[in-house]
């Protein structure tokens, strides 16, 4: 990376505490029970994470963006070689041990996620400084998307304390989290947030399951924040109050749906591909849409999100 301070701030920042190697491993039959040995099994292995999954696809809507957080030294060059491809600039602090790995099986009909704690065995988080060292601190403000569970050494405050931070010097906040994580990073006032209709709870106390919950959800949400994004699954996504019913596709791996709609939304709210908020929304629902259709997490094909956002908007 070159001398932050000679240069333009970044458009966007994708914060990845917890990044993992996205395993895929497809099944030629539906697996029956305990015991059984299932034989010809495929297996696409990407390097992943929420924030690193919405910082490829906004590089692949072509903005300046980078990527930090930490990055398990033993198994870094994965996500190096991954970065470099991307055109994402590699922010990561390095830490002893390895970046975990999460399995997705998945099968015509059916599929189970499976995911490992994030770094385990680190005592203490690098102090904020170290994290945010080569983040311009001047020269332009950007969009920082705080996204994914935090590792154990990070305590829930976190992204409280890192919005707080980006705050303060101008950045536009966007926060997709759950838990206590949520809550207290909600209590922080970010400018958007991002969380599903059962990760409303933490922080709301009910789960929106009908439009009246939603309408509530929303409301409640932007008392805090100045924009709400709740998705609803496989139905489609509430944009500031307003539905957007997705797009039907045959889904294959589900990883990073969440994160590709909330990278177009951002590319179309803030960067490059700005729109108004109605076409913002179809897009950012279509390309979540087609990231279904996608093995670990892979970008879906442009072509693929510009023909379903047509077909919503039609």
């Amino acid at each position: 990376m070159g001398d932050v301070g000679e240069r333009d701030g970044m458009e966007f920042l994708c914060l990845c505490m917890s990044p993992a190697i996205d395993a895929t491993l497809t099944l030629p039959v539906s697996p029956r029970g305990a015991g059984e040995v299932i034989a010809g099994v495929g297996c696409e292995v990407h390097p992943g994470g929420k924030g690193l999954n919405v910082a490829r696809w906004l590089a692949t809507r072509g903005e300046r963006v980078g990527c930090g957080g930490l990055l398990g030294a033993d198994n870094a060059a994965a996500f190096e070689r991954e970065l470099r491809s991307c055109g994402v600039e590699d922010l990561f602090v390095r830490v002893p041990g390895e970046t975990r790995r999460n399995e997705m099986l998945v099968w015509r009909g059916g599929s189970v996620k499976l995911n490992s704690v994030a770094f385990p065995d680190l005592a203490a988080l690098p102090p904020m400084e170290e994290l945010f060292a080569k983040v311009p601190k001047s020269g332009g403000a950007g969009v920082v998307v705080l996204s994914g569970s935090l590792p154990a050494a990070a305590g829930a405050d976190f992204y409280a304390r890192a919005i707080a931070h980006f705050k303060k010097l101008g950045w536009t906040t966007v926060l997709d989290a759950s838990g206590e994580a949520f809550r207290l990073g909600l209590e922080a006032e970010p400018d958007v947030v991002k969380p599903n209709s059962e990760e409303c709870a933490a922080a709301l106390g009910f789960t929106p399951t009908d439009p009246e919950g939603f309408t509530k959800a929303d409301l409640a949400l932007r008392r805090k924040a100045r924009h709400a994004i709740i998705s609803d699954g496989a139905g489609g996504a509430w944009f500031d109050g307003e539905f957007f019913p997705a797009p039907r596709v045959e889904v294959l791996d589900t990883t990073a749906a969440g994160d590709t709609l909330l990278a177009e939304w951002c590319h179309c709210s803030y960067g490059r591909g700005k729109c108004d908020a109605a076409t913002a929304a179809c897009r950012a629902v279509a390309a979540g849409s087609a990231a279904c259709t996608m093995p670990g997490g892979a970008p879906p094909p442009s072509e693929l999100v510009e023909r379903l956002a047509a077909q919503m908007q039609g």
